[in-house]
């Protein structure tokens, strides 16, 4: 329908002349339906040859509201929409046209519109009143001349066209730049990832790990309601916490066996240090970031460090990342030790529940875990380019290091 220019027609008048009015004026062809059609061609900048090649309309007929809107949902269900509808005023005992018409465009949108009245039953502000301002709605007041109803008809099926087509080319615009928007982003997505995962390739962190803390935390900041465009600002950012271990010397981070009180000092300022690299940028998702950074070890109770900043205190980002740093590093294998069975994680966690952790947002976390299982599977931790290349020792001890 498209491709084709829509010709179908709905007379609503429960007058039967009508009907036979609007037959004999827009269903046969003649000199004047010609010229009218070729003057439509050229105001739409249409091709005057298929224009007049095509001097009949396909018209239906309906004598009562009721029967009007059961035909418009007809022809969609068919996907042959009509173009346009005359729709009289007064249409005894059943629904008025301005009843009618308000129905037909609650199904249809698109169809354009002509009123059909002798009477003043309705002023024009009235009707603006009751469809508001629209530009698929006009009046024509009877007796009609014969003239203008071909003009209008033929100009309103050009505009329906019309308007399909700009809507088809819009729609493919839109899909061209969220084709173009996808590959940038991913190429966003890659560079972010690549970025972290180098100034991490000395410490025990996955690239897999880094995928997944951004993945667990979007999926977590959903389910607390977080808007749309700040769930994608943490999906970037999250993977952005453990930056500030690029300072942290190689000696503490594969120190094997636990670290010195001086040492873990040394390790404890990754917070501070990534927070530093991060700071000063205008870009909300770095914002975000550094605040990760720099507040992903405060707990709930006040005992994390660096700042012992304790609840609401600690921005949400950061205690979102915290669980799922958590909850991902203890239930994958590290080159120190393996891996923790779910079940003893979860027990883990959940008595840190309101003293190491936010507690609502860890029920929300416990309420996600088959999800959050589906990441894992979908970003397995494996062989890392990285981890080849520099020939890692393993690190004793079943802490995460941190």
């Amino acid at each position: 329908m498209e491709n084709q220019m829509n010709r179908r027609i709905l007379i609503v008048d429960d007058n039967e002349s009508i009907h036979a009015d609007f037959r004999k004026i827009l269903g046969a062809s003649g000199a004047l339906n010609t010229a009218v059609e070729s003057a439509a061609a050229a105001l739409f900048d249409e091709s005057r040859r298929s224009q007049a090649a095509v001097a009949s309309f396909e018209i239906d007929s309906a004598h009562q509201g009721k029967d009007a809107v059961a035909r418009v949902r007809q022809s969609l269900s068919a996907g042959r929409p009509y173009a346009l509808a005359f729709v009289d005023v007064r249409m005894p005992p059943g629904w008025n046209g301005i009843e009618t018409v308000q129905k037909i465009c609650q199904l249809d949108s698109r169809v354009q519109v002509v009123i059909c009245t002798a009477y003043s039953d309705y002023s024009w502000s009235e009707m603006i009143e009751r469809f508001g301002e629209t530009d698929s709605l006009l009046i024509l007041k009877k007796p009609f001349d014969n003239i203008e109803v071909r003009q209008l008809a033929s100009a309103l099926v050009a505009k329906w066209h019309l308007a399909q087509r700009a809507n088809r080319t819009m729609r493919e615009l839109q899909e061209t730049v969220d084709e173009q928007t996808r590959a940038i982003r991913s190429a966003y997505d890659e560079t972010v990832y690549r970025l972290v995962r180098a100034s991490l390739c000395h410490d025990e962190e996955t690239g897999a790990h880094i995928r997944r803390t951004g993945l667990c935390s979007e999926l977590l900041a959903a389910a607390a309601g977080w808007d749309p465009e700040r769930i994608e600002q943490l999906r970037l950012a999250a993977p952005m916490h453990d930056i500030g271990k690029i300072g942290v010397p190689d000696a503490i981070l594969r120190k094997q066996g636990e670290l010195a009180p001086e040492e873990l000092v040394v390790m404890r300022a990754h917070t501070i240090l990534g927070a530093n690299m991060l700071a000063g940028s205008e870009s909300p998702f770095l914002q975000m970031a550094q605040e990760i950074a720099l507040c992903h070890h405060e707990r709930w109770d006040g005992t994390g460090y660096p700042s012992g900043l304790a609840g609401e205190a600690i921005p949400e980002a950061a205690r979102i990342v915290t669980i799922v740093d958590v909850y991902d590093a203890l239930t994958h294998d590290r080159v120190y030790r393996e891996k923790f069975q779910e079940e003893k994680v979860v027990r883990m966690m959940r008595e840190g529940r309101g003293t190491y952790f936010d507690p609502r947002l860890l029920d929300i976390f416990m309420s996600l875990l088959p999800e959050m299982r589906a990441v894992a599977l979908a970003a397995p931790d494996e062989e890392d380019p990285f981890e080849l290349t520099l020939g890692r020792q393993g690190i004793a001890g079943l802490s995460i290091r941190k």
